[in-house]
């Protein structure tokens, strides 16, 4: 029976009753060694019976460096079903559990994992559990941390269980239970139940001592009497609970024969579960087949049989940790030794690279061979997408190397992999030790580069931009041969000179460049074009694929930079339609290459480009998408600019509570990273969420600190962008005077702007603080800007305002047709709040709204991806592929699509208007 875990168990047994009813969801169960996890998860695996299909795997503390062991032993039982996943998908799978030599990367690994689940669970509910999720190798974690992400709708449930330590997996956007000790009185009933002693001082001092692990309660059970076990535990101090659960267990083994003890080291330290590898190294090492008979007869191992044949297991992983670290050091490197040979004797190419694993662990001393073979077997993990394991792996060889340069190199290496694998922590450390060290300018720059990028995307902007442009320049001057690097770290230094608000930074970086050009005249016209899209000038008329095919030569078209050249030109250009059909190619190209960082920065653009085309619900699938990508990465600059730009959306809608909580979040991280782009934008959304609200004070306080000197959300870009709101909230308030001196300032920057959008807000300006005709003229000419079609929000709200115009200067006629448009399209955003004044409006003219409704209002989000990628004339396994479901699943949305949309044939869709 488990005591005090009663509200645990409840939880437990409605993710699995979930499950079945196809609401799928996650649930991470967090505490110390021994504080029953294990057990949880034992009771939820027979909690799901037979109706539910369970697939598991366990962490395994020595082998944390090897990529992708966890995801063998998880997705074993469905390997069958690899041939109905789309071609690339299976191929990186294949790749990622070695069972192919083709190249994959991290995010294709994960999605086809996820398509695979998908897919089982199409038969029956799936179950996926998952223990030590702190020792499971990291490229396997990133796996099941982006399924878990993603399970809402399915039939999929996800249990893990992760000890709280050092090593333990970022977590913090799962649903997750903390396992704390037993309170008094249940660890009193589990000694009661274990019939140890009775109630009193020595039992109260065992209770806390262990501090209520109910393990270490059980296990003490078995030392002895409870007043010499009490005394035993006093006289130990305060050292940590699992320094003490370690000693109880390793007390366990001690008396065992010489043989089984071996054997057991030997699991301990493989522990892959494969009894071949196991009882092959333990043969090498004299112990007989006959100690795994023994080891289980002990309680210590449970030999279990799969689609793979017979596998061990620890009965708990503190047997595990209780027997390497009762080991000495030069046992431990026997064994290591004696498994790297049994690995070694394979021809599989996997067993290869733990073969060179181990033998590094068996050294006693650096040694630089095996440094070179850690270093390749790196390159190799890389090339099958395991970047996290190879950070680990590139430590390791550099930790074996002699000459100190080729130490601080490595750990360079190691860290630019941890850091491109959304292990941002790992890399500052190594990054911090690597600066420690002495290196060549090479590896020097290559740090400063590095330290840079982080500081980029999850630290200080202004910092950031210094350091980019400084590294840029000392290549520049010193190594002239590397100008093409330079420039891609100045190009980067723009992104956060803009979050900043340093455009005189990102004037210079443009105008440094340009000057590139004696390198290649590519970056002569990609430096100028950059230049006139900061001043908002762009000059150069060319569509985002021209823009591509301009790159200079040194970019090759499958490079990533090349794409957010072109796509960083398009998003500032004149063309916002076109550059959101490039972002979307874009994506799909990062998506496909693994380049996970680079991706979400291409993200965040679609997704605000989408946002002032008025395709919100796309803008909040991409931003959603991305915001999830963001923190798998630990791109925490990125996130803050996904959660202002949803707060902005939310805000439009009205939706007042999400409003405020993404803006809330999106300005504590904005501020302690200087990404003023941010927290203007999310100060914008409180902002209009004030105005929607009537309340023109707070709408005129939180507006106007985007022009405010020294306010934290000062912003001229987004200042700009926000002046519609800003002068209707002066206005409104009472405060004309105010307003005539944001609108002059406006007019005079953006009569040197080439921009359609400028050119519309300027005369909606001017309409708001006008009288008598000339509102008239101004409000015509605003809506009749040319590119006031690609803002349909904005041109709405102007209707709207021109409408109310209208009818109070008794013009009824005119205000209806401008007021019905102004309802038409604000329904269609879904911005219902102001829908509903401006229908109050019109009915206030003598008009009714026209029902029309909008068929398309009525799919879903992943419903509208579905018919607009068949509209284009996908099959259905490509769409699949594309959105990472089955092409079951995509016949299924179809045939809910059809009647949504009043047609009943795919051909209709190219049609109709998505």
């Amino acid at each position: 029976m488990l005591h005090g875990r009663e509200e645990e168990l409840q939880a437990l047994s409605g993710l699995v009753s979930d499950t079945r009813r196809g609401r799928g969801r996650a649930l991470v169960l967090r505490g110390e060694a021994g504080i029953g996890k294990t057990t949880l998860l034992r009771r939820a695996v027979a909690e799901a019976g037979s109706d539910v299909r369970v697939v598991s795997c366990s962490g395994v503390q020595a082998e944390l460096p090897l990529a992708f062991g966890g995801l063998h032993q998880l997705l074993s039982p469905l390997l069958d079903l690899l041939p109905e996943l789309p071609e690339e998908q299976a191929t990186a799978l294949r790749s990622a559990l070695g069972l192919s030599t083709a190249s994959t990367a991290d995010l294709p690994v994960r999605v086809a994992a996820l398509s695979l689940l998908r897919r089982a669970a199409q038969e029956i509910p799936l179950l996926v559990v998952v223990d030590d999720l702190q020792w499971l190798d990291r490229a396997s974690a990133g796996v099941v941390l982006f399924a878990a992400r993603r399970l809402d709708g399915l039939p999929i449930g996800l249990l893990a269980a992760q000890r709280e330590s050092e090593g333990a997996v970022e977590i913090r956007e799962l649903p997750r239970i903390a396992l704390l000790g037993l309170a008094d009185e249940a660890a009193s009933a589990l000694l009661d139940e274990q019939g140890w002693g009775s109630p009193g001082p020595a039992r109260r001092a065992i209770v806390a001592a262990v501090g209520g692990n109910p393990l270490a309660l059980e296990e003490v059970v078995r030392l002895g009497d409870p007043s010499e076990v009490a005394e035993q535990i006093v006289l130990t101090g305060t050292a940590p609970v699992g320094r003490r659960l370690r000693t109880i267990f390793a007390e366990r083994t001690r008396d065992l024969p010489e043989p089984v003890r071996t054997l057991l080291l030997v699991a301990a330290a493989e522990d892959s579960g494969r009894t071949d590898i196991v009882l092959g190294a333990a043969g090498r090492l004299g112990a007989a087949a006959g100690a795994l008979d023994a080891a289980e007869r002990a309680g210590h191992l449970d030999l279990q049989g799969d689609l793979q044949g017979l596998r061990l297991r620890f009965r708990h992983p503190l047997v595990r940790a209780a027997v390497y670290a009762d080991a000495s050091a030069q046992r431990r490197a026997r064994v290591h030794r004696a498994l790297a040979d049994e690995l070694a004797s394979s021809p599989e190419p996997a067993r290869g690279e733990r073969a060179v694993w181990h033998r590094a662990l068996a050294a006693t001393a650096p040694d630089d061979r095996l440094a070179e073979m850690l270093e390749a077997g790196a390159a190799e993990v890389k090339r099958r997408g395991g970047l996290a394991a190879a950070a680990a792996v590139l430590h390791r060889a550099a930790q074996m190397s002699t000459a100190p340069r080729q130490h601080t190199r490595r750990l360079a290496a190691a860290a630019d992999s941890a850091w491109k694998s959304g292990s941002p922590l790992l890399a500052r450390s190594l990054l911090r030790e690597a600066l420690a060290r002495p290196a060549d300018d090479a590896t020097r720059l290559e740090l400063l580069r590095l330290q840079g990028m982080m500081e980029l995307w999850d630290g200080d902007q202004e910092a950031a931009v210094a350091r980019l442009l400084h590294v840029a320049e000392v290549i520049t001057e010193e190594h002239p041969e590397n100008t093409a690097r330079a420039v891609d770290l100045m190009f980067m230094a723009v992104d956060g000179a803009l979050r900043a608000d340093r455009t005189d930074e990102s004037l210079r970086a443009a105008a440094r460049i340009e000057a590139a050009g004696a390198l290649d005249p590519g970056y002569a016209r990609y430096g100028r074009w950059l230049a006139d899209s900061l001043a908002d000038r762009p000059r150069h008329g060319l569509s985002p694929w021209q823009l591509f095919e301009a790159a200079p030569s040194s970019l090759s078209p499958d490079q990533a930079l090349r794409w957010v050249w072109a796509a960083a030109l398009a998003t500032f250009g004149a063309l916002p339609r076109q550059a959101r059909a490039f972002a979307l190619e874009a994506c799909a190209h990062l998506e496909a290459t693994g380049m996970l960082a680079v991706h979400v920065l291409l993200l965040s653009w679609l997704a605000e480009l989408e946002y002032h085309l008025g395709m919100w619900r796309d803008c909040e699938a991409h931003a959603l998408e991305g915001l999830r990508a963001a923190r798998d990465v630990g791109q925490s600059v990125l996130e803050a600019d996904l959660l202002a730009l949803l707060a902005l959306l939310y805000a439009g809608r009205g939706q007042e509570n999400e409003c405020r909580e993404h803006a809330e979040r999106a300005v504590a991280l904005a501020l302690s990273r200087g990404n003023r782009s941010a927290a203007a934008t999310a100060q914008w959304a409180l902002g209009r969420l004030a105005l929607g609200a009537d309340d023109y004070e707070e709408a005129c306080e939180r507006l106007g600190s985007l022009n405010r000197p020294g306010s934290p959300f000062a912003h001229r870009r987004l200042a700009r962008r926000a002046v519609l709101d800003e002068v209707e909230a002066q206005v409104r308030a009472g405060r004309g005077e105010g307003a005539e001196q944001v609108v002059r300032a406006f007019e005079q920057w953006s009569e040197q702007s080439t921009l359609g959008w400028p050119q519309s807000h300027r005369h909606a300006l001017r309409a708001l603080l006008a009288e008598g005709n000339a509102a008239d003229k101004h409000f015509r000419a605003a809506l009749a800007a040319p590119g006031a079609a690609d803002e349909p929000y904005t041109q709405a709200r102007t209707a709207m305002l021109y409408g109310e115009w209208l009818r109070r200067t008794r013009h009824e006629g005119e205000a209806r047709g401008q007021l019905r448009h102004a309802v038409e399209v604000l329904e269609g955003l879904g911005a219902e709040r102001e829908a509903e004044r401006a229908r109050l409006q019109l009915r206030a003219a003598g008009g009714v709204a026209r029902r029309r409704g909008d068929p398309t209002a009525r799919l879903t989000v992943q419903e509208s991806q579905v018919a607009r990628l068949a509209a284009a004339g996908l099959s259905n396994r490509e769409i699949g592929a594309r959105l990472s479901v089955s092409p079951r699943t995509v016949g299924y949305h179809l045939y809910k699509i059809f009647p949504k949309l009043g047609i009943s044939s795919r051909s209709q869709l190219r049609d109709a208007d998505l």
